[in-house]
């Protein structure tokens, strides 16, 4: 399922007091510069590269659905307005007039409301272009762009969205399905409030009680500990802080959600191998060093880039197209700083020591029970589970790429990070961290099922000394483990070069359970 996160636009005087905002965003770095001022001229001057001046769209910064990508082109107009240096403002006014234009608006169309992903893109629900949600279509698309001239397209994409309900026509928009939740409801709540539409101001109370209903049960995001998704739930989070209207439930309920999610992410948070542990509910890569994630955004605004876990290059960084999401983050961080502890904050700089972290997150309908979390944390090594009990293979979003429910993590040396990461083939899964220790099993698994197995990819070893090779979970570099199994011996190794997962390369090791097995499949990775 292809999902991408969107972005809810705000006006120009919004963004003029975002801007205004951003020289008091915490402790400035060598240059003079905020953190955030400095994430923001990064980002966007990465951005410029991509603009194209005879389309008057940003092209695509990786796969899409055609050369121009118009979420990058809405994220980028928002951005210009904000920097409003030299032609800036008329390039904005370009890509509005471009996307406006590309609005679908007819109100029996059920993608009413949204916009083409791609200038390219057929019209859906034709021939050449079937109705297809995430594929054709992403519903997601109505939260991302704002138009400072044209309330009405704003109108249109929040009356839109009031069309998605969980279940129903393909949709999978539930609360557990944290970020565009959180986002459609402030766009609700905007919109309602600045056009005095009564409908959309209730529909945004009513999606931030069930929020809050579901995310109070265990004070944690459904979509828990996604390196990319939790920092767009607290951007979402703090455009409810900051422009929600003050009798909302969105005001009322963010304090609590985003003060308790800043310290979940701090606590989750190697500063010394500049990770976030596992376990993943959602992830697009296996080491944050390498590939541009938006937690790592939240991070770098709040401490600065050096102790953020960012890419060292922004050249041949892993999953670059985020990064265009940037300098909005950038915009939101004097906001969103103020949830941040100086408890917290200090976890990204330094890391605290050893500790242990559980918890529980919930993401009905697709859990049969809450998620249990273990994530045992140490200097150079952590180690992360999650017990799942689901109705889907993959966790709510189903994808096996994404959902890490068991995870180790571990320095090879100063600048290399290895991770094991365990690759689902169950819908339940008994995943336990402890002190060195993960122990997985299958308990409703049985030999009729067969085959069964525990595959895990080992990805991070960048440069291989000609004298060491990977022999399996038991030959790693710097990470000595014991293997306990009731699967067969002879596990299988291969090294995979195909970068299917992720664009991550990796050695895939499994064990197979033997034919005719009777016991409950287990394994036990004991760090020696």
């Amino acid at each position: 399922m292809k999902v991408k996160t969107f972005l809810v636009g705000l006006n120009v005087v919004q963004f003029t007091a975002l801007v205004s905002a951003v020289p008091h965003a915490r402790r400035a770095n060598s240059s003079g510069m905020t953190h955030a001022e400095e994430m923001f001229n990064t980002a966007i001057e990465w951005n410029d590269g991509f603009w194209d001046e005879d389309a008057g769209y940003l092209i695509a910064a990786a796969s899409n659905d055609g050369r121009y990508d118009s979420r990058h082109s809405g994220w980028y107009a928002t951005q210009l307005l904000a920097r409003n240096g030299p032609g800036d403002v008329a390039r904005a006014i370009r890509i509005f007039d471009n996307l406006i234009s590309a609005q679908y608006l007819n109100p029996e169309w059920q993608w009413y409301g949204d916009w083409q992903g791609s200038p390219s893109q057929p019209l859906p629900g034709t021939p050449e272009y079937v109705d297809s949600i995430y594929n054709s279509w992403d519903p997601n698309i109505r939260d991302f762009v704002g138009f400072t001239k044209v309330e009405s397209s704003l109108h249109v994409a929040a009356k839109g969205d009031l069309y998605r309900v969980g279940g129903v026509d393909g949709d999978n928009l539930y609360p557990c399905y944290s970020n565009p939740w959180l986002m459609r409801t402030i766009l609700q709540n905007w919109v309602g409030t600045r056009l005095g539409d009564k409908n959309l101001t209730d529909a945004s109370n009513k999606f931030a009680q069930e929020f809050y209903d579901l995310w109070s049960q265990h004070n944690t995001l459904s979509e828990f500990n996604s390196p990319t998704y939790a920092g767009v739930s607290m951007w979402a989070l703090s455009l409810w802080s900051k422009y929600s209207s003050e009798d909302s439930l969105l005001k009322k309920y963010v304090p609590e959600i985003l003060t308790t999610t800043w310290n979940d992410v701090s606590d989750l948070y190697n500063a010394n191998l500049r990770n976030l542990a596992g376990p993943w509910d959602r992830t697009y890569g296996y080491n944050m060093k390498k590939y541009t994630s938006l937690v790592a955004a939240v991070i770098w605004g709040a401490v600065g880039r050096a102790h953020a876990p960012f890419p060292k290059q922004t050249s041949g960084m892993y999953h670059q197209d985020d990064f265009a999401f940037y300098p909005l983050f950038a915009l939101s961080m004097p906001e969103m700083l103020k949830y941040l502890s100086e408890e917290s904050k200090s976890k990204f700089i330094t890391f605290p020591g050893e500790h242990f972290f559980t918890g529980q997150a919930y993401s009905p309908p697709f859990d049969t029970y809450p998620r249990n979390i273990t994530t045992w944390m140490s200097e150079n090594i952590t180690i992360g589970a999650e017990t799942v009990s689901e109705s889907v293979v993959g966790g709510p979003a189903e994808s096996t790429s994404a959902f890490s429910p068991a995870v180790i993590q571990w320095a090879i040396n100063d600048y290399q990070v290895g991770c094991i990461s365990h690759w689902v083939t169950e819908s339940s899964i008994h995943a336990v961290a402890s002190p060195g220790s993960l122990k997985l099993s299958y308990p409703n698994v049985t030999a009729s099922d067969s085959p069964v197995s525990f595959n895990f990819l080992f990805s991070g070893f960048d440069i291989r000394h000609p004298s060491f090779n990977v022999t399996g979970l038991e030959g790693l570099p710097s990470l000595a483990l014991k293997v306990e199994t009731n699967a067969a011996d002879d596990y299988t190794i291969v090294y995979d070069t195909d970068q299917s997962v992720n664009d991550f390369i990796f050695y895939n090791i499994t064990y197979t359970m033997p034919e005719g097995f009777t016991e409950e499949p287990y394994i036990s990775l004991q760090v020696v």
